[in-house]
């Protein structure tokens, strides 16, 4: 089941304007517009990130192509990735053929048609992999695409950054179990339809350097900016 691609299309589409809402298992619900993975101009956290790309780059969780379209403003190769069918199916039908549907937690190897020499992870997709292991094994794999000294760049949630009692009772609820604090289990819904549930994992700025060095990154900056970070690591 689809429904984040099925969102895009239709708000794509011009048929829905209805906001996906992410539920966790504890109840919260956040909601947004699907609008926002079409933004044209990248938002104040992420520009510092951006800036480092200089080359060829895949943008792996692509979305929408939101980061596509302005890393070719930039007149860098881009090429992105996304598990979507819908996300991808969106991407085409503004007329690219740029992207790809691909699962990067698997073991098969993506069509990019360049040497990679940079890695983006944005809109804190460093959490695919669902937990700290899963993140893991998403860094490990990533790092197999590349050669020595490509970077990957990515943004998360400082998720310690809330005042929110419910965050921080869930928070604190996976420390006492042995889990990590970012380490959700949520559903999608959109226009009714809910979705299975699925991991996700918001890793702490600090735990980013214990991702890395376990996986052959090595972080050259990381940055805080309020309730968000980014971080900059080289392939060794």
């Amino acid at each position: 089941m689809d429904l984040f691609g099925k969102a895009l299309l239709s708000f794509y589409h011009g048929q829905s304007d209805a906001n996906i809402k992410v539920v966790r298992d504890d109840g919260w619900e956040d909601a947004h517009s699907p609008g926002l993975y079409f933004q044209q101009e990248p938002f104040d956290f992420e520009k510092p990130a951006l800036g480092l790309l200089n080359g060829p780059t895949i943008d792996v969780g692509c979305g929408a192509g939101r980061h596509l379209g302005w890393l070719r403003q930039q007149g860098y190769e881009a090429y992105g990735l996304d598990n979507s069918a819908g996300a991808i199916e969106v991407r085409r039908a503004q007329g690219f053929s740029d992207t790809e549907v691909f699962d990067v937690m698997s073991d098969k190897t993506p069509t990019v048609p360049f040497a990679i020499e940079n890695i983006s992870l944005f809109g804190n997709n460093v959490g695919i992999g669902g937990t700290f292991d899963g993140s893991r094994a998403l860094l490990r794999n990533l790092h197999g695409l590349c050669r020595e000294g490509a970077r990957l760049v990515l943004t998360g949630l400082n998720i310690r950054d809330t005042k929110n009692a419910q965050h921080i009772a869930y928070q604190d609820r996976n420390v006492a179990a042995g889990r990590r604090r970012g380490e959700l289990k949520i559903r999608l819904s959109y226009e009714g339809e809910i979705g299975p549930e699925f991991a996700w994992f918001h890793p702490e700025p600090e735990e980013i350097e214990e991702l890395g060095s376990s996986t052959g990154w090595k972080i050259e900056k990381l940055e805080r900016l309020g309730g968000f970070f980014w971080a900059s690591l080289r392939c060794i």
